[in-house]
């Protein structure tokens, strides 16, 4: 599998955004993803959960210096009748010694770039109503607060 090309704006000197498509990319990424998804329990579930979500059209961009991965952002194309197409950010993390330096924009950026190529009419994401600095950084970056999302918890079936 090839990279695709991407935008020429680096998010800083040193930095490029590119796919991780590798189980080495994806190991890369877990410490990083794991500050947002604390109960993957290691890079080796990391990896077999991408990997699995991957069949949905799961894939991972993020924001490397060198073999490092320095912000990260899961996403995948879908289709509804609320949005039509659209491209869902499921997971949008910088590490947290990262923070500040632009690369949860340039990661957004990127996904409208790759959604608006995709023919997607949006870029949609959740986010928790008490996470009020991501809302802020969300609102900074042109999205609107436009749903609200009722979540229960399903008990297994017997």
């Amino acid at each position: 599998m090839t990279i695709e090309p991407i935008s020429p704006q680096s998010p800083s000197p040193g930095a490029v955004v590119r796919h991780a498509i590798s189980d080495d990319d994806l190991t890369a990424c877990f410490p990083v993803i794991a500050e947002l998804r604390p109960r993957l329990e290691n890079a080796g579930a990391w990896r077999a959960r991408a990997s699995a979500m991957a069949g949905d059209g799961y894939r991972v961009l993020a924001v490397w210096n060198g073999e490092r991965a320095l912000a990260v952002a899961g996403y995948r194309v879908m289709e509804n009748l609320i949005h039509g197409r659209f491209l869902y950010v499921d997971d949008l993390v910088t590490a947290a010694d990262q923070r500040g330096n632009g690369f949860g924009a340039a990661l957004l950026r990127e996904l409208s770039i790759i959604g608006a190529r995709q023919a997607c009419v949006h870029l949609a994401l959740d986010t928790a109503t008490d996470n009020v600095a991501a809302q802020r950084f969300y609102r900074r970056e042109g999205l609107a607060d436009r749903a609200i999302r009722f979540v229960k918890l399903l008990e297994a079936a017997p």
